[in-house]
């Protein structure tokens, strides 16, 4: 069924606006899925041509096609997806981000979440997402939510981390807690600049006083890189007292607060260190 796009996706569609970027490689692993015949080489053709050469190709593993979606889900899903709404919102958004953040060709991954997952389809408004790597973004859509609201600022955030990656990611370089807030953050950042205010709960996570202290009980691990302080601190931990989402709301006012009313150069802002988004004590 057709979605009214709102007047922020009806401007991002006008031509003329934003210097066009190349076509995205669109990829769709549904069809591929109901395609196949063996679940296994069907799973390894999606992480070759989706995640395979990527910077953070093993994160993505974990958004590989879904095998508990039944056959009958995933026809379900097909039919109801407007894959012309996509495709346009994808495109226009990848053109108007390369006016600011150049880089090649993108390669968007699509596929569909199960019908039941109500996190993806309320909490996240119905898109999920993950960079494999520079030029490699993995999406998955819940089928029955209203995913064109937030596709935008999704792909706007993806794609930061794109270039980052592609510009800025050293293998031998140590990743800490205070570099994934600012990474976070900063994608976060730039989202909201260029594409305007959207639902995205994970930058609204905390009130001030709960931010106040979040950022003080951060403070002693900013130079960690264990992924088990990484992953708690940015998505939660509640046996250490850390609220969900935490990670990402700090990292997004740490970003705003040394941004805003500021020039923005975002090739420039993206090569800064996470040391010059950090307040002193």
């Amino acid at each position: 069924m057709k979605r009214r796009l709102p007047l922020l996706l009806s401007l991002l569609l006008l031509p003329g606006l934003a210097l066009a970027g190349e076509p995205v490689d669109f990829h769709y692993a549904n069809p591929q899925v109901l395609a196949a015949t063996d679940s296994a080489t069907a799973g390894e053709a999606w992480f070759a041509r989706c995640a395979a050469g990527g910077q953070f190709a093993d994160l993505a593993r974990g958004y590989a096609p879904d095998p508990r979606l039944t056959r009958a889900q995933r026809e379900a899903a097909e039919k109801g997806f407007d894959r012309s709404l996509f495709e346009k919102i994808a495109q226009s958004t990848y053109d108007r981000v390369v006016t600011d953040l150049p880089q090649g060709r993108l390669t968007l991954c699509v596929d569909f979440t199960a019908p039941d997952d109500a996190f993806t389809r309320d909490r996240m408004q119905g898109v999920i997402a993950l960079t494999a790597g520079s030029g490699k973004i993995i999406v998955k859509l819940h089928p029955q939510a209203d995913w064109a609201k937030l596709l935008p600022y999704v792909l706007a955030h993806e794609l930061h981390h794109s270039y980052w990656a592609q510009e800025h990611f050293r293998p031998d370089a140590a990743f800490t807690l205070a570099d994934y807030l600012v990474f976070e953050g900063r994608a976060d950042y730039y989202a909201n600049q260029v594409f305007g205010a959207h639902p995205a709960p994970w930058i609204h996570a905390l009130d001030d006083a709960r931010y106040t202290a979040t950022l003080a009980a951060f403070r002693p691990n900013l130079g960690q890189t264990s992924p088990q302080v990484l992953m708690g601190s940015m998505f939660g931990n509640p046996q250490a007292g850390i609220p969900m989402w935490a990670g990402y709301s700090v990292g997004y006012r740490l970003v705003a607060a040394r941004l805003d009313g500021k020039p923005r150069d975002w090739a420039a802002i993206t090569a800064m260190k996470a040391a010059e988004f950090i307040p002193a004590e």
